[in-house]
């Protein structure tokens, strides 16, 4: 069938190569790489290229500068090298790691407790569960996403959808932080009464609440969004060069990426493209590379529309600060919520209780023992707190998830809800620190 489909497109449309069209209606505000269709047999848009370089003004040399980074930048190219760019974004994993390294030993360094007893076996030692949960645990809301979206948007229009889906999204997040405890049987492990540094299961709730696994996938993903403009970077001292064989229509895409002409991928693509150009180019070829170069120009666009500008205009400072409101959110959520449940009575194991109350005799001073007992801890284990502090994370959550939507993060811009991010996550990382007493 497909071959099929290669042969009608041959017959109808045989000077296809020559022959250029134009779309009217392709949206002229939002900036294309236009030359990606150079295979297809588009041209690029007219543009004020000739005038930039026809008329060169040595006293505004940084208008200039403007003008042809504007220009490059409106036929899809950006001025930079990539190789430089992947190894500044390199500082992003490196900042994630000491940071990693700073919070594991913090506990034992700030907190430290006499008797830490490990309650699972040799060959799976502690913190080995906690970190597979909560890796477990993130990876199943992380691929709940799109399903998620899809029934909200089906159900809803889509201006709510979105945020129909990061509020439902943001419920099964900090729920499964509850089942966690649950599964790890935190509360029938703890020392003390009440949510306290010096007990163990702190240092059980401080491990699930490192998400190694969130920041690995950001940091992946940060770079899988980066090599989508890797044939897109003009190297520095060469913009007019590109700028005359855009007003030309002879610049191929792949060409910037010519940084290195002695890598094996680029001497493959230089004979595939040597190959294309001689009688031996079929329309089949031309059109399966097209596709590609088409698919990856419209990954390029959707990206651009959820943050407001190319991933590569991003600071590598920023990138830094949205792990860091990764991780110290996830530690603050985590404990706020987990210390919130274990003051409950929802985490008191019943059965615990019952069989310890079995083996003593019910006297009148036990009565008064216990009623006592029960007036003075009122606060310590009650629902309070935890009807208190659920809404009140899944709160602060969902506005921070809500600020990252393609909604709102071009409106509000990526900077200022990595600066809102610090904010919270810092305020969050402090009162969980602050319920399990560790700032007395």
């Amino acid at each position: 069938m497909h071959r099929g489909v290669v042969q009608t497109v041959a017959a109808v449309l045989p000077h296809m190569a020559s022959q250029r069209l134009w779309d009217p209606d392709s949206e002229p505000t939002a900036p294309r790489a236009t030359n990606a269709y150079a295979d297809l047999g588009f041209a690029s848009m007219s543009s004020p290229v000739g005038s930039i370089i026809a008329s060169p003004n040595p006293q505004n040399n940084d208008e200039d500068d403007n003008d042809v980074e504007w220009e490059l930048q409106n036929n899809g190219l950006y001025i930079g090298s990539y190789s430089r760019i992947v190894l500044l974004n390199a500082l992003v994993p490196i900042f994630a790691i000491t940071t990693f390294t700073v919070l594991a030993f913090l506990p034992d360094l700030a907190w430290p407790i006499a008797d830490f007893p490990s309650p699972y076996p040799s060959s799976f030692p502690f913190p080995l569960p906690q970190i597979l949960i909560s890796s477990a645990f993130f990876s199943l809301t992380h691929l709940l996403r799109i399903p998620i979206f899809s029934l909200t948007s089906f159900l809803l229009p889509l201006q709510y959808a979105s945020f129909a889906s990061t509020f439902i999204h943001v419920l099964i997040t900090n729920g499964l932080r509850l089942a966690s405890l649950v599964i790890l049987q935190v509360r029938h492990t703890m020392d003390y009464p009440i949510p306290t540094c010096q007990d163990p299961a702190f240092r059980t709730v401080w491990w699930l609440s490192l998400n190694f696994a969130e920041v690995l996938a950001a940091i992946i993903q940060g770079y899988e969004q980066l090599a989508l403009y890797r044939d897109l970077m003009v190297p520095e001292g060469r913009e007019t060069e590109f700028l005359e064989r855009i007003k030309s229509g002879s610049l191929d895409e792949s060409e910037p990426t010519l940084e290195n002409p002695h890598s094996p991928q680029q001497e493959h693509e230089t004979f595939q493209d040597a190959l294309e150009d001689g009688e031996t180019r079929s329309v089949e070829s031309r059109i399966d590379r097209g596709l590609e170069k088409l698919l990856v120009i419209k990954m390029r666009d959707e990206l651009e529309e959820v943050y407001g500008l190319p991933v590569i205009k991003i600071p590598v400072f920023i990138s830094c600060l949205q792990r860091f409101n990764s991780i110290f959110l996830s530690i603050g959520f985590t404990l706020l919520l987990s210390a919130a449940y274990l003051r409950s009575p929802l985490s008191i194991p019943l059965l615990d209780i019952s069989i310890q109350l079995s083996s003593v005799p019910v006297t009148d001073q036990l009565k008064d023992f216990l009623h006592a007992t029960s007036q003075m801890h009122s606060y310590d284990s009650s629902h309070i707190p935890f009807i208190i502090t659920t809404p009140l994370v899944l709160l602060l959550h969902t506005s921070l998830a809500v600020l990252h939507t393609p909604t709102l993060l071009p409106r509000v811009g990526v900077h200022t809800a990595a600066y809102v991010g610090v904010l919270v996550g810092l305020m969050s990382f402090f009162a969980g620190l602050a319920v399990w007493g560790a700032l007395s």
